[in-house]
């Protein structure tokens, strides 16, 4: 009996170091509402000023890949992460990915336990390249 006790006390902790070592700090994205690191100051602001928020596909725009963002909420002493944050991630990832518009298609809290955090405020949207007139 106490064998078996053994067995079922270290197959839990074996699993529970091997679940501990998945949780890679990082990973859900940046935390709070602090500026995004992913970029430089000046792409951010470029991505700000230059990449539309549209309700549907602009006519004539080629449709792109769709993208999400996450923002941490690690510490109930940090500001919790906000939409605004969340769209100013979605308009520096399309920047990055050279798109000139954006749909926003959701902004969620969803679970964050496995990624070591209260929740995750995750964003989706969908990119689009417009066409050049003149082009």
């Amino acid at each position: 009996m106490t064998t078996t006790r053994q067995a079922i006390l270290a197959a839990t902790l074996g699993s529970l170091t091997l679940l501990t070592g998945c949780i890679t700090a990082g990973s859900e994205g940046p935390t709070s509402n602090r500026m995004n690191p992913a970029g430089s100051l000046s792409d951010r602001r470029e991505a700000l000023r230059t990449v539309k928020v549209v309700d549907k596909a602009p006519a004539g725009a080629t449709s792109l890949d769709g993208i999400s963002v996450t923002r941490c909420h690690r510490s109930f002493l940090a500001e919790a992460p906000d939409d605004q944050a969340i769209m100013a991630d979605l308009k520096l990832a399309a920047y990055a990915q050279g798109a000139d518009a954006l749909r926003l298609i959701s902004i969620e809290k969803v679970n964050g336990v496995m990624a070591n955090c209260w929740y995750v405020l995750e964003g989706k949207a969908q990119l689009y390249r417009l066409t050049k007139s003149g082009s």
